[in-house]
């Protein structure tokens, strides 16, 4: 990742924005009932593997930063909701995704607004 933010610094305008939007896996996601304000009926975790590539992500944001390549304007977590049907549609949703648990345990995206110095 560290190669791809050299080469997003490369092409961008002088005081261009680049933003850094990826899956969070330190919170797990939150499964609520009906509706996005739902009652939390339970959450999903990210599979080990993908946890570790989430920290080499973060760890490359880190880099450019501490080299000044970009300076972070903002950052924070954005969660999104994705309606499910039933249960079912929720365990195909999750079998389809290799990131996730296979068992429900949501999840949140970080981000990270990054401008050119």
């Amino acid at each position: 990742m560290v190669d791809a933010l050299h080469e997003a610094q490369r092409i961008l305008v002088d005081r261009g924005v680049f933003v850094d939007a990826r899956p969070d896996s330190r919170v797990s996601a939150r499964v609520r009932a009906r509706t996005a304000r739902g009652r939390v009926i339970g959450t999903i975790g990210s599979q080990r593997p993908t946890k570790t590539d989430d920290q080499l992500s973060d760890k490359a944001i880190r880099q450019v930063l501490r080299q000044k390549l970009f300076s972070s304007r903002r950052r924070g977590r954005l969660w999104h909701a994705i309606p499910f049907e039933d249960a079912a549609e929720l365990n195909d949703y999750l079998r389809d995704h290799l990131r996730f648990s296979k068992r429900v345990r949501w999840r949140a995206v970080r981000f990270e607004i990054l401008e050119k110095r």
